[in-house]
């Protein structure tokens, strides 16, 4: 068989997204995903030396955008010299090269979706995606049973931030799936966007609802808030525009929900919770009583519960963030990306020191500290000006994304309120994910009804 140039570009995305859910192992300390980024990379450059046309897209200018970040993040690495934490595993070099990276990588994909989709439909290039998902959502429930059933997990090569691996079994706590990843969250973040599609699928071959049950249990098992309550949250308002602004009605969206909140209420029959370690494991606290409750409903939705009712201050992360932001107030060109979390890791070692008589105790030092928040990223690392470019992209592709009804358009919907949910609090950097999203919006003119 005959492989075409669109057929091998499919395969080098999907190969990308399969890597970058390998996100907890490295060779020789090189992160696995990165050489997925770097295979794509090397692809689409290949592609564009034998002379394809990268068909262009209009949408306030992403691709200006990315370029305006790249620009900024240049110059500050040509006219400022900041140390990176003494804990970093890369240089100063390589980590300012690999956010540059993700931002090419993130035009990359964009382009290359555009020019797949003159060969392939919408359910062709999903078909393909799906397939990873699968793949690294089984690698996630092999990895948690070996934990309930006591055959080796697989050993994860890389290390995180901080120099170490993540620790997954500890006592007291209840069992979390972090499957293929460094944190559990991390699994829900890049498995989530993706369940609205087997429900999309699924309307002409029912064996994708039956094949849904494997990312759902694998997001469940994570026990993440954030990815249980973006999933949920986006369909709902996925099925209150398209009702209100077309008339339409997904019942697809309506089984997808009750599917999760069915996985949700059953998953209790897989928990797990280590061994006691004696009077370490008593607390007073409620959300740590909830959070390792055996219970899925109540360390997630109970949990919720409580946080919210704490206020503000219960997000941590959320909470100094926000200080932060009011003490160093905000650039107007930005400081660049990297820098600026650089710049962030500094005041959160401040920010959480605490002195315990003659010593003084930091609870991440020498690290570098994420944003946890992508707008925040965005705005500290590109300024107002970033910031608001960002924000009218959004708007840009919501208008294109609500008014122009199609068939995949409740899915797709779900699928960028997820992505953009969850990035308000977790995740930090312009994922693949996000990238994939913004080029099936932008195609959606040539949708096949």
């Amino acid at each position: 068989m005959r492989i075409t140039s669109s057929r091998l570009l499919l395969f080098s995305l999907t190969l990308l997204l399969f890597l970058e859910g390998l996100d907890a192992y490295s060779i020789f300390n090189i992160p696995i995903f990165w050489l997925g980024f770097a295979f794509f990379i090397f692809v689409f450059f290949v592609f564009t030396l034998r002379g394809v046309r990268w068909p262009r897209f209009d949408s306030i200018s992403i691709r200006n955008w990315i370029l305006y970040g790249v620009s900024i993040t240049i110059l500050n690495a040509i006219f400022n010299d900041l140390t990176l934490p003494v804990y970093a595993s890369t240089n100063f070099f390589q980590y300012i090269s690999l956010r540059l990276f993700r931002l090419v990588s993130f035009l990359f994909i964009i382009y290359t979706l555009n020019y797949i989709f003159k060969k392939f439909t919408y359910r062709e290039v999903i078909r393909y995606f799906l397939f990873a998902v699968l793949a690294i959502s089984t690698l996630s429930l092999i990895s948690y049973f070996s934990y309930i059933y006591g055959y080796s997990d697989f050993p994860r090569t890389r290390a995180g931030s901080g120099g170490w691996s993540q620790p997954i079994s500890r006592a007291c706590n209840i069992l979390r799936n972090y499957g293929t990843f460094r944190e559990p969250s991390f699994l829900a973040i890049w498995t989530a966007p993706f369940i609205p599609y087997f429900f999309y699928l699924g309307k002409d071959k029912k064996i994708w609802y039956l094949l849904s049950l494997v990312p759902i249990l694998s997001t469940v098992l994570s026990r993440s808030l954030t990815g249980f309550f973006a999933i949920l949250l986006a369909s709902f308002l996925g099925i209150v525009f398209t009702f209100f602004i077309h008339k339409k009605f997904q019942l697809s969206v309506v089984f997808l929900i009750v599917t999760f909140m069915l996985i949700a209420t059953l998953s209790p029959i897989f928990s797990y919770k280590f061994p006691s370690d004696g009077d370490i494991c008593e607390s007073d606290n409620l959300q740590d009583e909830l959070k390792n409750s055996e219970s899925i409903i109540d360390s997630t939705f109970l949990r919720f519960v409580e946080l919210t009712n704490q206020g503000l201050d219960a997000f941590t992360n959320t909470d100094f963030l926000i200080e932060y932001i009011n003490a160093n107030g905000i650039s107007i060109l930005g400081e660049g990306y990297g820098f600026s979390n650089i710049s962030f890791s500094y005041a959160a070692d401040e920010a959480s020191k605490q002195i315990d008589g003659n010593r003084i105790i930091y609870r991440n030092p020498g690290q570098v500290v994420s944003f946890n928040n992508l707008y925040a990223n965005i705005l500290m690392s590109t300024g107002l000006i970033g910031f608001l470019w960002f924000v009218l992209i959004l708007l840009n592709l919501f208008r294109k994304l609500l008014f122009n009804y199609s068939e995949i358009q409740p899915f797709l919907l779900i699928n960028v309120m997820t992505i953009l949910i969850m990035y308000s609090y977790q995740a930090e950097e312009i994922s693949s994910n996000l990238a994939v999203a913004f080029a099936f919006i932008l195609n959606l003119k040539n949708y096949e009804k």
